[in-house]
């Protein structure tokens, strides 16, 4: 694989540490080789030489929760994903046959596509993660025997974490967003087999009791936490445990969508206010916290600009974004910043978005995706750093 050199652009690389002005990063077999300012980093002769000026440079997003469908749905999305610079996407309801659509994305057999973490689901019978036309990806099961097969078959299909529900959401009308979806005893039986397994269990968790349910039963991701309290906080503090707050999904922009059933429009507006002084609250606190969305292609974007509105720096939004999805995956020893023998997943960006971190909404200002060392997707200036055989 060709040698890639990126220089003149503001790195930013994702561990939170301030940009580097006018810096290089030195890219070989799909890894950063060196990184820091042009006066530190030797630019190799051979390399083929991408001019960043004036431009941000920063690591591929990612989507720790996104939906992606069934059928063939999944690859488009995923590809739409990329071109919006998400470079990694974590499908929380994606069930065994998500298995072979990330395996053919790694192997190169279906174009440039997102990363893609397979996430199954074990679900309790009527429950959340039981789609009310009866499609569930993954499982339903019930009482501790039954949750642990489940669990086992889902690993045996090859997934990359295990997804469930401590609480009920605001999708199904026969749900209620407080209500407990799986009791202490069958939530430890599914912790249990899947650490057994080396796999993480990653919980949607809204309100009381699922919160301390999940926390106290040792899981490794909260998503949502719509009407988290002080109690679930300091819970999650303690614990360590990884929190992705999906505050697209209460946002107005979701909420106000034309067709969303009244159930659905009642209890998110509800928890929008709850939801952000939740955030707030964990931001003070320290609480480490990662992008999820809830929604697709570019959300991860918004939901960036959502933190920010709740009190974090654009540069802290960033590194939740980047780093912090990635420590919550357990991933960050690949991915996620931009150092030394780490992957080379890096956004070219037209605009400073330090001073405005909206400008990563606009897909126009995405103007070159590199997965892995390769350019994906590029804008008209940056066309010529596209090699479709290469």
């Amino acid at each position: 694989m060709l040698k890639k050199v990126i220089f003149g652009g503001t790195v930013i690389d994702g561990t939170g540490v301030e940009p580097i002005q006018e810096g290089v990063i030195v890219i070989e077999e799909g890894k950063v080789q060196a990184i820091g300012r042009a006066d530190e980093v030797e630019i190799p002769a051979d390399a083929e030489k991408i001019d960043a000026t004036g431009k941000t440079v920063m690591p591929g997003i990612i989507d720790g929760h996104q939906h992606l469908g069934f059928g063939l749905n999944p690859l488009a999305r995923l590809r739409e994903n990329l071109s919006r610079g998400q470079t990694t996407v974590a499908g929380a309801n994606s069930g065994p046959e998500g298995v072979a659509l990330r395996k053919a994305i790694a192997a190169g057999l279906v174009g440039h596509a997102s990363r893609y973490w397979v996430g199954c689901v074990v679900g309790a019978t009527g429950g959340h993660m039981h789609r009310e036309d009866g499609n569930v990806a993954g499982v339903d099961a019930d009482g501790p025997w039954e949750i642990r097969k489940g669990v086992r078959q889902m690993c045996m299909a090859g997934c990359d974490f295990i997804k469930t529900a401590a609480s009920g959401g605001f999708q199904w009308e026969h749900e209620r967003v407080e209500t407990e979806d799986y009791t202490v005893e069958e939530l430890q039986a599914l912790v249990d087999e899947a650490h057994a397994r080396s796999k993480q269990v990653v919980v949607h968790a809204h309100s009381q009791p699922g919160l301390n349910h999940a926390i106290q039963v040792g899981v490794d991701q909260i998503h949502h936490g719509a009407l988290i309290d002080d109690e679930a906080l300091d819970g999650i503090k303690a614990r360590g445990i990884a929190y992705l707050p999906t505050l697209y999904i209460t946002s107005e922009r979701s909420y106000s969508r034309e067709g969303l059933p009244p159930h659905m429009v009642e209890r998110m507006s509800h928890a929008n206010p709850i939801h952000r002084e939740g955030v707030r609250k964990a931001h003070e606190m320290g609480i480490e916290m990662g992008v999820g969305t809830d929604g697709g292609p570019g959300d991860a974007m918004f939901e960036l600009m959502e933190l920010v509105a709740c009190g974090l720096s654009p540069l802290e939004a960033i590194v939740a974004g980047t780093r912090n999805t990635a420590n919550a995956y357990g991933k960050l020893d690949e991915l996620g910043t931009l150092e030394p023998g780490k992957v080379a997943d890096i956004l070219i960006v037209a605009k400073d978005l330090l001073q405005d971190i909206s400008v990563l909404y606009e897909e126009e200002n995405i103007q070159l995706v590199m997965k892995e060392g390769v350019v994906a997707v590029t804008d008209d200036e940056f066309r010529q750093y596209y090699h479709p055989r290469g």
